[in-house]
């Protein structure tokens, strides 16, 4: 990505609705799958401008890696720990059954063989640790952000299902998320394709005020999406198990 984008992330990344909820959502579905040990080791595949990293450490001691100077830079600005330059899935610099957890949030989307990438996941997390992985959902969805974010496809839930059981994981949990505003994302998104209409980043932050709704809305779904799957929504998440 443009490193534009990246300054664009770390400016906006603790307030924005967005990534605000969603990182409480994935805090919420660690707490329900993975033990706090200060012992064990995390890593934190595409930590981009560090968003995760600080939150991460509760759970044990994290290392962060990304494909981008730019992002790594931005990432040591907010956390004191280890962060390494790598990628997936030809160019990770660790053995083997090093990580009891393993988290890439927004990344397999990024490669172009995601069954390689998701098999050498497999391959540096420990026996019996849990991997967590969030996917944009539905390609019709596809906007200008996927283009800025240089994805190459968005999921349906049975497609990274299929992929993940071929990489060797059993799922602990998968499930649509950002459920509650899908409606009328879908609906913008379709709009504007239809009248080849370009949208805005969505990385800019709205108006205060629906910034602040839209956070409350997204932040609802942290308190049952543990318990429940829900059966459609902008992304996807999984929780999997060595």
């Amino acid at each position: 990505m443009d490193k534009t984008y990246y300054e664009a992330f770390f400016r906006v990344q603790e307030k924005h609705w967005w990534f605000a909820s969603k990182k409480k959502i994935i805090l919420g579905l660690l707490e329900k799958y993975v033990a706090k040990d200060c012992e064990q080791n995390i890593l934190d595949i595409g930590c981009g401008s560090g968003l995760m990293l600080n939150d991460l450490s509760q759970f044990g001691v994290v290392t962060g890696m990304d494909a981008s100077n730019e992002a790594i830079n931005f990432s040591r600005q907010i956390f004191d720990g280890n962060i390494i330059k790598g990628a997936l899935p030809s160019n990770l610099p660790f053995n083997e059954n090093s990580f009891q957890l393993v988290v890439a949030l927004d990344v397999i989307e990024h490669i172009n063989d995601d069954i390689s990438a998701l098999r050498k996941i497999y391959s540096i997390a420990r026996n019996g640790g849990v991997v967590v992985l969030t996917v944009p959902a539905y390609q019709f969805l596809w906007s200008k952000h996927d283009v800025l974010n240089e994805h190459k496809r968005r999921y349906t839930l049975s497609e990274l299902k299929k992929k993940v059981e071929l990489s060797g994981f059993q799922i602990e949990k998968i499930t649509y998320f950002n459920s509650l505003l899908f409606i009328p994302i879908a609906f913008i998104r379709l709009v504007n394709y239809l009248l080849k209409r370009e949208s805005d980043s969505d990385v800019k932050i709205p108006n205060p005020i629906v910034n602040f709704i839209l956070r409350k809305i997204f932040s609802l779904e942290s308190k049952f999406i543990g318990r429940i799957s829900m059966p459609f929504g902008v992304s996807i998440a999984c929780v999997l198990r060595k």
